[in-house]
C-alpha cells in the first residue's frame, strides 16, 4: 500500500510541476516579446529634434557611409539641418540616435553629453536616405516630420541607430 501512494504523490508532483513548467515558460516568452516590441519601432521628436528608436538588444549595425555638415537651424520653419559648404544651397534635414534633445534658448542640440550648437561641424556613421526608407528605421512620425523640412533632393541625413556623433572643427 505505502509503494501505491508514493507513486500517486511522485505522479501528482511530477504533473504539477509540468504544468507549471509550461506556465512560467509562456510568461517568459511573453516577457521577451514584450520587451522586443517595445526595443523596437518609432524615433521621437522633440522640438525640431527628429532620433532614430533606441538601440535594439542584440545586434544593430548600421550604414557605412559617413553623415556630416555644419548644423543650421531655421527659426522660421523649425527645422534643423545640416549644411555642406560644398554644395551651395543644400541642406538636409538630420535625425540623430535616440536620447538626442532640444534646449531651446539658445538653440541647441544635447547629444552624449555635449552641446551641438548651429555653426558647428558633427559627422558619424549613417547616411541620406529618401523618406520611405526613413520610415522603415525612425518610424512614420519622425519620417513625416522629416520629409516636410526636406529640399529639393528629398534626402534626409540619418545618423545610425547608437552611432557616436561628434563635433569636428572645421
Amino acid at each position: 500500500m505505502e509503494s501505491r501512494i508514493n507513486i500517486v504523490s511522485t505522479s501528482i508532483t511530477r504533473s504539477t510541476i509540468r504544468t507549471h513548467g509550461r506556465a512560467v515558460r509562456w510568461l517568459l516568452i511573453a516577457t521577451l516579446v514584450t520587451i522586443l516590441v517595445s526595443c523596437s519601432g518609432s524615433g521621437e521628436i522633440d522640438g525640431p529634434v527628429l532620433t532614430s528608436p533606441r538601440p535594439p538588444l542584440f545586434g544593430g549595425g548600421g550604414m557605412d557611409a559617413q553623415v556630416g555638415g555644419t548644423l543650421a537651424f531655421d527659426e522660421n520653419t523649425r527645422c534643423l539641418f545640416l549644411e555642406h559648404e560644398e554644395i551651395e544651397n543644400v541642406r538636409y534635414p538630420v535625425i540623430w540616435p535616440a536620447g538626442a534633445s532640444w534646449r531651446a534658448d539658445p538653440p541647441a542640440v544635447k547629444l552624449q553629453g555635449q552641446l551641438i550648437e548651429p555653426g558647428m561641424s558633427v559627422l558619424g556613421g549613417g547616411g541620406y536616405h529618401q523618406h520611405e526608407l526613413i520610415k522603415e528605421f525612425a518610424g512614420t512620425t519622425v519620417a513625416d516630420a522629416a520629409r516636410a523640412c526636406a529640399g529639393p533632393t528629398g534626402e534626409i541625413a540619418f545618423f545610425n541607430i547608437g552611432s557616436n556623433v561628434k563635433v569636428v572643427a572645421d
